[in-house]
């Protein structure tokens, strides 16, 4: 699976500008509040249009400004996963979940995933009715129920506690290993950045600050924003949200 995007839109005060490149690898986006990593997430997924530019997944084109081309989010086969996870709040947990999987439905698929995530015990809860914790996992069961292309991460574990991150990180990375493919991960969390992608690339004021390995970016920014948001990491230095 091939990704190729060039994104221009400006918001507020800033433009912002992005090119990306990617092959079946996890990416992390690193940068400040306001920098533009949910609107190029949002733009990828097809909630926002950008101001011109273009999107292709292995040369299928998503959107395209100049050819006028811009396929809906339900069509680029993009799935998003939302920092407050956007549950349907009137339907159960395995009704969320079977809903993504349109007519195609498969319970014993979900039977296995609530097992597999350690919520089976909440398959006929309601969201209010669960704690937060369980509501990621739902949310991330019901992006994989619809078999997306592409995965999208913005701030997965921003509304956890640190102890319930550490664990869900762990099987972040087992889900994305799985999955085999495109992912790209918002995060102002080092750690996570570190643990969970291949490449990372450093947002400053809506533009590539440097994008690179992520070991070799973490060892030796090669930006003054990467050096001040990366500023003393050492693997294994702090615990994993310190």
């Amino acid at each position: 699976m091939k990704l190729q995007a060039h994104l221009c839109k400006k918001v507020k005060t800033q433009n912002i500008e992005i090119s990306l490149d990617l092959q079946d690898e996890v990416l992390g986006i690193l940068g400040r509040s306001g920098c533009g990593k949910s609107v190029t997430l949002r733009m990828l997924a097809g909630i926002l249009q950008p101001d011109c530019g273009s999107i292709t997944l292995d040369n299928e084109i998503l959107y395209d400004s100049q050819k006028k081309v811009c396929l809906p989010a339900k069509k680029r086969g993009i799935g998003y996963l939302f920092q407050n996870y956007a549950l349907f709040p009137n339907m159960t947990v395995t009704q969320n979940i079977a809903f993504a999987q349109g007519k195609r439905k498969n319970i014993n698929w979900i039977r296995d995933m609530l097992e597999r995530f350690y919520i089976a015990e909440v398959a006929e809860q309601y969201p209010a009715k669960i704690s937060g914790g369980q509501q990621q996992r739902v949310a991330m069961i019901r992006l994989l129920a619809a078999k997306p292309r592409v995965i999208l991460l913005d701030e997965p574990f921003s509304a956890l506690d640190s102890f319930l991150r550490q664990e869900l990180v762990e099987q972040m990375q087992t889900v994305l290993q799985d999955f085999g493919g495109i992912a790209i991960l918002v995060s102002h969390n080092k750690e996570e950045i570190y643990r969970l992608t291949q490449r990372c690339m450093v947002m400053e004021c809506g533009k590539i600050a440097e994008l690179g390995n992520t070991k070799d970016v973490f060892a030796q920014p090669q930006s003054q924003e990467g050096r001040i948001l990366i500023q003393g990491y050492k693997e294994g230095q702090y615990d994993l949200f310190g």
